[in-house]
């Protein structure tokens, strides 16, 4: 089911999986909700989203961050904080209350964010690859961060992109069908070969040169001092063969946000909700749990 939802940032995007009717839920049991990257939209959910990986537990809530999938985002350039707000805008217009989120890469800080501004709503966080710390250092002092240089590459990139305008779109499907995207992403999977063609298909799609930018820009002023205030209980993950988020990022954000546990999912890269759908949903599935004992006991 899908919907537009005008927000502060423009008309935006969201998708719902109702809860099923057979299943015994409260009414106002409060959903989760999927924030994408920089280079995605709800597409790249399609492994969580289908086949079982989440159980029914309530409502599936996926959003097309302003200016990414079916999102229009005109309004640029943009803050974290004003995509944050955007999100709650959606959020508290469906008339939820509350909500667990799950935010991938740029989604994660979004989710981070929303969680230390919003401690009431927010039941718990699972942040996965979340670019913060190493990126925004990467960001303002790029000869420093070596390691980062894909990303920095990916900057480079979608510059050329936003330079070639409306032909961009046409060259990314030729660069995919003939099978070259594969191997220009190929450092961003532990193992692109054996995924089907639809992932980076999907990733060509979603390719927004404009709105990355502008999310490069805004991580770059954004200060993740904030989170040291966020109550919620959060799982930080990363891929093992993650090369945008590096394991000392994990730990440094273990150190900085209260009630954060770190868990590296083993032979993944930086979209590991993709490569280890089964194994990113148990997390949720463990941290909605838990997260509800916690309610109980309060």
């Amino acid at each position: 089911m899908k919907r537009f939802i005008d927000t502060s940032l423009g008309s935006v995007a969201v998708r719902i999986r109702p809860a099923s009717s057979s299943t015994r839920i409260p009414p106002d049991s409060p959903p989760w909700v999927l924030l994408h990257g920089a280079s995605g939209s709800w597409r790249t959910f399609r492994e969580l989203a289908r086949n079982g990986a989440l159980p029914d537990t309530g409502d599936l809530v996926i959003i097309d961050l302003p200016g990414w999938g079916n999102s229009p985002g005109s309004r640029l350039p943009f803050t974290v904080e004003q995509q944050s707000s955007a999100v709650v805008e959606v959020l508290r217009a469906l008339g939820y209350r509350s909500w667990y989120l799950f935010g991938h890469s740029m989604g994660a800080v979004l989710a981070l964010d929303i969680a230390a501004s919003h401690p009431e709503e927010t039941h718990a966080v699972v942040a996965l690859s979340p670019t913060a710390l190493t990126a925004v250092a990467a960001l303002n002092h790029p000869l420093r961060h070596p390691a980062m240089a894909p990303l920095l590459g990916m900057c480079g990139l979608m510059f050329i992109l936003r330079a070639l305008g409306r032909s961009a779109p046409a060259l990314l499907r030729t660069v995919e069908r003939a099978g070259l995207l594969r191997l220009v992403l190929r450092p961003f999977f532990a193992h692109p070969s054996v995924l089907p063609r639809q992932v980076f298909a999907d990733l060509a799609l979603d390719a927004r040169p404009a709105s990355f930018l502008a999310a490069a820009h805004a991580l770059r002023k954004y200060d993740a001092g904030t989170w040291h205030s966020i109550s919620a209980p959060t799982v930080l993950v990363r891929g093992n063969k993650d090369i945008f988020t590096p394991p000392d990022e994990l730990r440094a954000l273990a150190a900085l946000i209260p009630h954060a546990h770190r868990v590296v999912l083993d032979d993944t890269g930086h979209f590991a909700h993709i490569e280890d759908a089964t194994g990113t949903a148990g997390l949720m599935t463990a941290l909605r749990a838990a997260s509800q004992t916690l309610d109980a006991l309060d």
